[in-house]
């Protein structure tokens, strides 16, 4: 008999206990895998947000953790396009609003100006795009026109009372873009009540090698204190919501880990003190304590091995299953 064959042996003749021990660390596994892999496509979802609409820097107001929060005033963007390097200047203001009558929270609005780099380079499957500054209409992102049941030509509301027409449909491989909506930069100003404010300028660099790029960063944080500017690629790893994302993946994860550590420890005890007599038995038939040992940890090693796959397989399985659900 092989020696391999005794591991197997004691695993399946207590399905019980084994079974449990397999379950507890394909959690722990799946819950890694899950919540990096999460944080992971969040960062590189906010990378290529910037990336992919020909951003190269982006300015905001210094000292505020979300941009959201930022505020700056419109005709400043005249400043920052005299400043040295610059190419093109593009103002826009970016809300977070709950759609409460379509049970959606945390839907994304920006407003840009008409015929700027970031609306052109949309990807529109219907319709078209805005051009008047203050026509009260959206173009919406393919996922979000499902969850809300909207096609082109029906309007929607931002504000109860204030209907917009949506006049396209986009589709992205960029899971912010594809879940929000785009306005008239003037248009989202009235709505939301801040006329002459925008909460970022997206510059882009006459010279875009990243280091001439940090530069242009820089002499626009020397131009005005009150400005922050950064280089598109280091946003989103600077990003105190990918940090806090970040942070509490790895927190929660080792959590997870510790717990599936602390039942297969748990487990191996179990297994140690119900076959005191087989391990005896085998004592007597001249095995060494090093080949008894070899044993036990080989056991725990097939069970760490298995729930392992089977954790990865449930953790990648939950994530894409998560990411189909409109609000997710």
């Amino acid at each position: 008999m092989w020696f391999i064959t005794f591991i197997f042996a004691n695993l399946i003749g207590r399905p019980a206990r084994s079974l449990l021990t397999l379950s507890g660390i394909a959690i722990a596994v799946a819950a890694v895998v899950s919540l990096l892999g999460v944080v992971r496509g969040f960062e590189a979802s906010l990378l290529q947000l910037y990336q992919g609409r020909g951003i190269d820097v982006i300015v905001q107001q210094a000292g505020r953790l979300q941009m959201t929060s930022s505020v700056l005033p419109e005709n400043l963007a005249e400043q920052v396009a005299n400043i040295e390097g610059v190419a093109a200047v593009y103002p826009a203001l970016i809300e977070v609003l709950s759609l409460l009558e379509d049970d959606l929270m945390g839907v994304v609005v920006q407003g840009w100006p008409p015929g700027s780099e970031p609306i052109n380079r949309l990807e529109l499957v219907s319709g078209t795009r805005f051009t008047d500054p203050q026509a009260r209409q959206v173009i919406v992102g393919a996922k979000l026109a499902k969850a809300m049941a909207l096609d082109v030509g029906d309007t929607t509301e931002l504000i109860e009372g204030e209907p917009l027409e949506v006049v396209g449909i986009f589709d992205s491989s960029n899971v912010f873009d594809n879940g929000s909506m785009f306005a008239p930069l003037a248009t989202l100003q009235q709505l939301m009540f801040r006329s002459g404010e925008v909460t970022m300028f997206a510059v882009v660099g006459e010279d875009r090698h990243p280091e001439s790029l940090r530069a242009l960063a820089q002499r626009i944080k020397q131009h005005d204190r009150s400005l922050e500017a950064e280089v598109a690629e280091d946003v989103a790893e600077r990003s105190s919501e990918i940090r806090v994302a970040r942070s509490f993946a790895w927190l929660t994860s080792a959590i997870a880990v510790l717990i599936g550590s602390v039942g297969m420890l748990n487990t191996m005890m179990m297994a140690v003190f119900e076959r005191t007599r087989e391990i005896a038995m085998l004592r007597a038939l001249g095995w060494r304590r090093r080949r008894v040992m070899t044993l036990i940890l080989g056991e725990s090693t097939v069970l760490c091995l298995v729930g392992a796959m089977v954790g990865i397989a449930a953790g990648v399985l939950l994530v894409r299953l998560l990411s189909q659900v409109p609000a997710a």
